[in-house]
């Protein structure tokens, strides 16, 4: 995609920005986006993974590569769906309450919403960031995967389905 979905996200963000009426079609693209990626993320294969991996996997790297099993089957595709993300959640702070002030009541709802639905998806698209943060915070479980995530990656690549 090569940030083009960013830069279409921008787009919509600023139309919407500049003319509040069009905000439906930011809406619309912002849940759309995340339907479909959600429900490719529900789709990746665990099992398939576990069994094309290079070399056997220790108990903490199979844990990892089953909760993040999207973002091992496909990185790059995670990776670029994650900048759509960072993007889509960035509009979304700015464009909720500027349509508010506009009253533009139904959109910036529907636009906030999507807010969780883009945290979660955040989780699951960038494994190795969300873990760090919530290792920093002192959690040992998130800082034992986080130190198996480079064996599982490596394990990994080059074998994703």
């Amino acid at each position: 995609m090569k940030g083009l979905g960013t830069a279409a996200i921008a787009a919509l963000a600023a139309m919407a920005l500049f003319y509040p009426q069009t905000a439906w079609a930011f809406a619309a693209v912002e849940g759309g986006f995340l339907a479909w990626l959600s429900q490719r993320a529900r789709r990746a294969d665990a099992a398939a993974l576990l069994a094309a991996a290079a070399e056997p996997l220790e108990p903490d790297e199979a844990e990892l590569v089953q909760r993040y099993a999207f973002y091992f089957a496909r990185p790059a595709l995670a990776r670029e769906c994650a900048s759509m993300l960072a993007a889509l959640g960035l509009a979304s702070l700015l464009l909720v309450p500027w349509l508010t002030y506009k009253t533009q009541w139904l959109p910036a709802i529907a636009i906030g919403a999507c807010l969780f639905a883009i945290a979660w998806l955040s989780k699951l698209l960038a494994p190795a960031h969300s873990l760090s943060l919530t290792a920093a915070k002192g959690n040992r479980e998130a800082l034992r995967l986080l130190s198996a995530y480079d064996g599982a990656f490596r394990k990994i690549a080059g074998r994703a389905l």
